[in-house]
């Protein structure tokens, strides 16, 4: 039998400064925050510009769990979710998000048509309700 030993000296590579496991932010994406207190989305308005990748972050503050309901936001786009709530898929894409208790989830795309998008949480009881305007952008040239 054969038994190899190496030390970090016989790689000097792998002896480098290590990388960091926390890739740098993209500088080109929009982040927006909503948070979830009281049975309330703050804020309950939100405008981003078509064609602009956004990472829009949920943090539930309360107690109890809660849903993201965007109607219509994300048909057709590429979505990325991460996070610790559940997310839900239909065949038409993303359809929500559960949040547990102090709970966050991030969900990543890019608007592909403008307008007026309502979001809401659709559990029992909870009457929370939000607007995402996706606003025209004259810069972007597609």
């Amino acid at each position: 039998m054969i038994s190899l030993i190496y030390t970090l000296s016989a790689f000097p590579a792998l002896s480098a400064t290590p990388t960091s496991l926390n890739p740098e932010p993209d500088l080109d994406v929009l982040e927006e925050i909503i948070h979830i207190r009281h049975r309330e989305f703050q804020p309950q308005a939100l405008t981003i510009p078509v064609g602009q990748k956004t990472r829009l972050v949920l943090k539930n503050l309360d107690t109890e769990l809660h849903a993201f309901v965007p109607v219509g936001l994300l048909a057709d786009s590429h979505v990325a979710v991460s996070g610790n709530g559940a997310p839900q898929f239909a065949k038409e894409g993303f359809v929500r998000v559960l949040l547990p208790t102090r709970g966050q989830t991030e969900i990543v795309f890019t608007p592909v048509r403008p307008g007026t998008y309502p979001y809401f949480c659709d559990l029992p009881g909870h009457v929370m309700r939000g607007t995402i305007v996706v606003r025209e952008n004259p810069g972007m040239v597609q």
